[in-house]
């Protein structure tokens, strides 16, 4: 069942309760994760393994569950009704290359400040699987005229509605094989 809302923000409410109720309710496979801080200050609180919807996921995944509940909107509102535009079948498996990763921003020097890797609140995506077998690659398709780069690039510019940070091949050379999405405190749109 598709997202209807985002999470409620009311003063008082368990938000990690009502989240893990909207993942329920949308069909989420997942399991809630004790919350953890690393002496370097990286960790995940109100975390989730995200397991799979309608949708399965390379391998399993730890997240704040507020990463989980934007990702299953991304799916719902965005990911499947643009595959079945472009495509005619619905995706089928979503590829990444992890999310938790206790390390500061990549290409900074040490002492840069965290990723949002460093909290579970970025997921890497490197592309997508069809329904019929059909690969979507990030780094092979994003560039040219075809389909699989018209859908890599409208669902990119429309994740910015429901990602805090987007950043795509558009964004930097740091990002030509993926796409990074998070629900971190900074705004912006690398589409």
């Amino acid at each position: 069942m598709p997202p209807t809302q985002e999470p409620p923000k009311v003063a008082g409410v368990d938000r990690y309760a009502v989240c893990q109720a909207n993942l329920s309710e949308v069909g989420w496979d997942f399991a809630p994760v004790a919350s953890f801080v690393t002496p370097e200050g990286c960790g995940v609180e109100q975390a989730v393994r995200l397991e799979r919807s309608s949708l399965t996921l390379t391998r399993p995944v730890v997240v704040t569950c507020d990463l989980a509940y934007t990702i299953a909107r991304f799916e719902f509102e965005i990911i499947q009704p643009l595959a079945e535009e472009i495509f005619g079948q619905e995706v089928a498996r979503i590829d990444h290359v992890g999310s938790y990763n206790c390390r500061g921003i990549a290409g900074k020097n040490s002492g840069a400040r965290l990723s949002q890797h460093a909290n579970g609140r970025a997921i890497d995506i490197t592309g997508f699987v069809l329904k019929d077998g059909t690969r979507i690659r990030i780094l092979q398709d994003w560039r040219g005229q075809g389909r699989k780069s018209d859908f890599l690039q409208r669902i990119t510019k429309d994740a910015c509605k429901l990602f805090s940070v987007v950043l795509g091949p558009n964004a930097n050379k740091d990002h030509q094989d993926h796409l990074h999405l998070d629900v971190g405190p900074q705004r912006y749109c690398g589409a």
